[in-house]
């Protein structure tokens, strides 16, 4: 996680948030002790192959070329291929390879849909995809918690575990979490909680 914020501090700063809203969630949904230290360590590092992407891609402002975003959407895969030097759950791995697939079927890598993509890995998409419009980016505005709801709610049932993304809604109607931008405070606590 320190190599991934000195080659791209938002992706950092992303996936910390990422790793919070995931937790919040998982709390409103009761879900166990293990399954909520599965969800930490592998929100955590859901990105982690962004390390391969190459910095002049993750760091572009403006929208990327088909190339460009051709060698993104890799990321996953980057990511398993630096998990293999550890030991890792198959749960946190899951969350990794499969945190970009959709329900539809029409995400990657491996256009996995519906209960074939791992339930953890449905609940990161969620929160992935509320951290991306609500986050700080250098290259758009961010939206509101408000649009973002929105958005999440049009995603139901196509990009998002229809059932899943219900209790999401609820969850999102009673909790923000805010951005947070030290990332050496944040880096303390990352040891302090691993």
């Amino acid at each position: 996680m320190r190599q991934l914020s000195m080659k791209d501090e938002f992706t950092f700063l992303h996936s910390y948030r990422v790793t919070k809203i995931a937790l919040s969630f998982a709390s409103f949904l009761k879900l166990t002790d293990q399954q909520k230290r599965e969800l930490q360590f592998g929100a955590l590092i859901h990105d982690i192959g962004k390390l391969y992407v190459p910095a002049h891609i993750l760091t572009k402002k403006g929208k990327l070329s088909k190339e460009e975003f051709d060698e993104m959407k890799k990321h996953p895969l980057f990511g398993i291929r630096i998990l293999q030097d550890y030991h890792v759950s198959t749960e946190i791995s899951h969350i990794v390879l499969y945190h970009h697939e959709r329900w539809d079927g029409k995400g990657y890598p491996n256009k996995q849909s519906g209960e074939n993509i791992p339930f953890l890995a449905r609940l990161v998409s969620l929160a992935d995809s509320l951290e991306a419009m609500t986050g700080i980016r250098p290259y758009r505005t961010s939206l509101t918690w408000e649009e973002a709801y929105e958005e999440i709610k049009k995603g139901a049932g196509t990009q998002f575990d229809p059932r899943l993304t219900t209790s999401f809604l609820l969850w999102m109607e009673n909790h923000v979490i805010p951005i947070e931008r030290n990332t050496e405070t944040i880096m303390q606590t990352i040891s302090i909680i691993s």
